[in-house]
């Protein structure tokens, strides 16, 4: 696992605590949405609470792996969920169903002001340290180009990234492997000198379809470590704990 010269990591969850940040963000969307469905007023925070668990976070900042932000793959079993939810709570399908989809493509958050009081501790010193190092550094994430480009402006490592791939981007999705080979071809690099950082399966599997030299899954996001300590080569509690990390900062 030595030599490597490249990074990927994921954003939302590895950069950051994904429900920590995402969690009051998306419950708030979510009951802006299911207000405009007409969800019962006497049953509010019941509904509510059942969306947050399909969707894959609540207000107070816990995750639930099998969400849809997380398994993008389980877009039926969740379209059956929520068409269950809306006969329960005798709402109007297609206004939740708008809903779920415009929080799926991060829609209509406010994310610049919300963005503006919050802060990323370590991520930057992180980062840096990897740009020091002369790692070539990029992100890889199922989130919009333009909510990607925020969080990088506000953690102050935009300068630092040299690959970008979006879910904008005319890119397969993780776990396929293609947004490795283009980074890889784009830094003249072997997969085999590129580490895969990130906090669910679906980073690791990336790392493995992309026979990536190195992978490495943090805590902070819907993944937990028994899982990913047998799909990924080191596990650490949060980004900053990387730094000790023997391999890429020996």
């Amino acid at each position: 696992m030595g030599g490597i010269k490249g990074i990927i990591l994921d954003k939302d969850g590895t950069l950051f605590d994904y429900g920590e940040v995402w969690g009051p963000v998306l419950s708030e969307a979510i009951a802006r949405g299911l207000a405009k469905a007409r969800m019962p007023e006497g049953r509010k925070n019941e509904c509510i609470h059942d969306f947050e668990m399909i969707v894959g976070v609540d207000r107070e900042g816990h995750t639930y792996p099998d969400g849809i932000i997380f398994r993008h793959d389980k877009l039926f079993s969740a379209t059956c969920r929520i068409l269950h939810l809306t006969f329960r709570y005798h709402m109007n399908p297609w206004r939740v169903w708008k809903s779920v989809k415009g929080i799926i493509n991060h829609e209509d958050f406010g994310l610049k002001e919300r963005l503006a009081h919050m802060e990323f501790p370590g991520v930057k010193e992180v980062i840096e340290a990897m740009h020091e190092r002369g790692y070539i550094i990029g992100i890889v994430t199922t989130d919009t180009t333009v909510s990607t480009e925020l969080f990088l402006e506000k953690m102050e490592i935009k300068q630092y990234i040299a690959f970008l791939r979006t879910k904008d981007s005319p890119t397969h999705r993780k776990p396929n492997p293609e947004a490795m080979k283009e980074f890889c071809r784009e830094n003249d690099l072997e997969s085999t000198e590129v580490a895969v950082i990130g906090d669910t399966l679906v980073d690791m599997e990336f790392g493995r379809l992309g026979k990536a030299g190195y992978t490495i899954a943090v805590l902070t996001g819907s993944g937990d470590r028994e899982s990913l300590s047998e799909a990924a080569d080191a596990v650490y509690p949060t980004l900053t704990d990387i730094l000790h990390d023997p391999i890429l900062f020996p």
